[in-house]
């Protein structure tokens, strides 16, 4: 068949059942001592196949090219040819050998389907589905393959209503096609209609119930849903199926931190060390989840077990500045993050932490300068900005500090505490009506955070307009 994808147990039983090993050894050895050696058309296609099942386009092209040498006139081979520049985003090359054997391949479907998905990319939508059209009519048996061929060329462009349409009649056709299930259930993953994927993912396991790729998609399906008992059992399936399945074992324990189930965490990352002694991810999540619970002498043990496995690992040297932050070891902290920043300069978290560790031991020239450079990375990290006005403020360049912020509000203007602080240093500069409007703005946002007003600026409680303020908005937030 043409229009393949991905060799499966099935392909790999056809090629030994007809001896085309055979015909791949002979023509790899031609390659190899730049001989000439004469295979018959239909030989030649099943080499070109299998190559294109292997995704080797290399030797499938060097197959073609020999091909024609022996058999010029030989349109089965000009389709594979079509075929490897459609998949290689070259469709108008393409169609040019396709409409060459036009006359010859007008009643073969694959000809329409290479045809049509050549003209599905070049964005030709109805001549597209006249082609899709005629593949199905000429399709005699496994039409739910030719449709879901067609739905996959959809799904390539990203015309995902298209391809739902055609997976659906596929469905519909052959209910029991695997293939056509776990697709529908992707695509409507990949539009957000999450329900209907958890459906056809259940309808795929009706079938299949030891699929355990699939009940790890339908993990992950849950886990965005926020069903983490749900997700967790889905995991747990994938698991007793696959019991070396990592990717399982961390997607099962990252949903159980996110259930705030620490403890049963770490019992799920520790059964990915006993699978693989040295995964460094494990160890550090584990040093996560210790951290999580307080207990940061036990998550320091694990970041360093981390680091003895991999020096170069930057999230384990961050976790270390984590629980020494926290324990108030604040020099020890800094190196630590130092370390990991040198491993990973381009990330705002490790820059924000430096900013942390740099203000509590009063070096607050290298705080703002590390705040600055998170808001470079990401400038909608409003606490970063918040910090760093901070700091001006406590400097005293109350000017500077609004000037920060007001460079924050392009970035994040529906954060209430930024229009609390500016309203605060309007005050202090005494521009009220700028004052009152940010205020406004922070009370419309969220009405419970006024509170940091007055904690910048306590002057303000006896602010006839500032108090008048708060009142309205106290109403009207009842």
């Amino acid at each position: 068949m043409v229009f393949s994808f991905i060799m499966s147990e099935g392909q790999e039983s056809y090629y030994e059942e007809e001896g085309i090993f055979e015909s791949i050894i002979r023509f790899e050895e031609m390659l190899n001592t730049n001989s000439t050696i004469y295979f018959d058309v239909y030989e030649f296609e099943n080499i070109i196949d299998y190559y294109l099942d292997q995704h080797n386009i290399h030797n499938a092209k060097a197959a073609i090219e020999c091909g024609l040498k022996q058999h010029p006139k030989a349109t089965s081979i000009k389709l594979r040819l079509a075929q490897i520049y459609i998949q290689n985003g070259k469709p108008s090359k393409g169609l040019h050998f396709l409409r060459e054997i036009e006359p010859i391949e007008s009643s073969n479907g694959e000809f329409y389907l290479l045809k049509g998905s050549a003209l599905n990319i070049l964005g030709k939508k109805d001549d597209a589905k006249y082609a899709f059209d005629s593949a199905i009519q000429l399709a005699t048996e496994g039409r739910d393959e030719v449709i879901f061929s067609i739905a996959f060329s959809y799904i390539n462009t990203r015309r995902y209503d298209l391809a739902i349409k055609y997976l659906i009649l596929a469905h519909e056709i052959n209910p029991k096609n695997l293939m056509v299930l776990q697709e529908l259930a992707m695509v409507y993953e990949r539009i957000d209609e999450l329900g209907k994927s958890i459906v056809y993912y259940h309808k795929y396991l009706n079938i299949e119930p030891y699929a355990e790729n699939i009940w790890f998609n339908l993990g992950m399906v849950y886990t965005s849903l926020d069903e983490y008992q749900k997700a967790i059992n889905a995991y747990d399936f994938a698991i007793a199926i696959c019991p070396d399945y990592i990717s399982a074992y961390f997607s099962k324990a990252n949903t159980l931190v996110n259930s705030g189930l620490y403890k049963e965490a770490i019992k799920t990352f520790e059964e990915i060390i006993f699978i693989e002694p040295d995964n460094v991810q494990a160890y550090t999540y584990i040093g996560e989840c210790y951290e999580k619970l307080k207990l940061f002498n036990r998550a320091i043990h694990f970041y360093i077990k981390s680091i003895e496995i991999d020096k170069s690992f930057g999230d384990a040297w961050y976790g270390l500045g984590m629980s020494n932050f926290h324990l108030k070891f604040y020099s020890k902290s800094l190196n630590y993050f130092v370390r990991a920043n040198a491993l990973d300069p381009e990330n705002p978290e490790y820059w924000f932490m430096l900013g942390k560790v740099y203000r509590k031991l009063n070096l607050l020239e290298k705080s703002a300068e590390s705040y600055n450079r998170v808001v470079e990375l990401d400038p909608n990290d409003y606490e970063a900005w918040l910090s760093h006005a901070d700091i001006l403020f406590l400097e005293n360049k109350v000017y500077d500090a609004i000037q920060i912020l007001n460079k924050a509000y392009q970035y994040n203007n529906e954060i209430s505490t930024i229009n609390y602080n500016l309203a605060a240093y309007y005050l202090y500069i005494d521009q009220p009506q700028l004052a009152y409007e940010f205020f406004e703005k922070g009370l419309a946002i969220n009405f419970s955070e006024h509170s940091n007003l007055l904690s910048q600026y306590p002057l303000a409680s006896k602010n006839k307009t500032i108090t008048a303020l708060i009142k309205k908005y106290k109403n009207l937030s009842r």
